[in-house]
């Protein structure tokens, strides 16, 4: 059951959003909670300025993007930590937090499920580069804490051939400045 976030945040003050409604229906299928949960879903598009996520601008202390910012390029990837920019409360150490698939060498990869797409691959020096990029766009200052480690074995083995031995998994936390 989904009562309370790990910190001990209550439910109600718990956003999620994912482009796709359908996901917050198997979410409440699995965990047999859409009476009980007290949390808000926003279906929205992160790319979309209009969307119902403009509703929680400057509002948000805490956002996690999980296996996310990978999935697109880099110049996508910067558009999307603008938004989250505006998302995030203008406040110091308002925080971002989030892990994805990473690389030793950073750049841009071919999409896995679209082979005219790509999608960039940080390393800890890449990523740290973009905040920064980040932070002169929005007139914003950002420290920005990365760990970049090797996965799972079971998962790494399992991804070789589709990441290449120099996959690795990157953990960052972004801190307003």
């Amino acid at each position: 059951m989904r009562k309370v976030a790990a910190d001990g945040a209550p439910q109600e003050h718990l956003y999620g959003s994912d482009l796709r409604p359908e996901f917050f229906e198997m979410g409440y299928r699995l965990f047999r909670d859409r009476d009980t949960l007290k949390s808000k879903f926003i279906a929205a598009d992160i790319f979309d300025p209009s969307s119902d996520l403009s509703a929680l601008d400057g509002k948000i202390d805490i956002l996690y993007a999980g296996s996310f910012l990978h999935l697109f390029g880099y110049a996508d990837q910067v558009s999307i930590c603008k938004r989250i920019v505006k998302l995030l409360k203008a406040k110091k150490d308002s925080l971002l937090l989030g892990r994805q698939v990473g690389n030793l060498e950073s750049g841009e990869k071919v999409h896995r499920t679209n082979p005219n797409q790509t999608m960039f691959r940080h390393n800890s020096e890449s990523f740290k580069r973009m905040w920064d990029e980040v932070g002169e766009a929005t007139g914003t200052k950002w420290r920005v804490e990365t760990e970049l480690t090797i996965p799972e074995e079971r998962y790494f083995n399992e991804r070789l051939g589709e990441h290449g031995p120099n996959m690795r998994s990157l953990r960052f936390s972004v801190f307003r400045e």
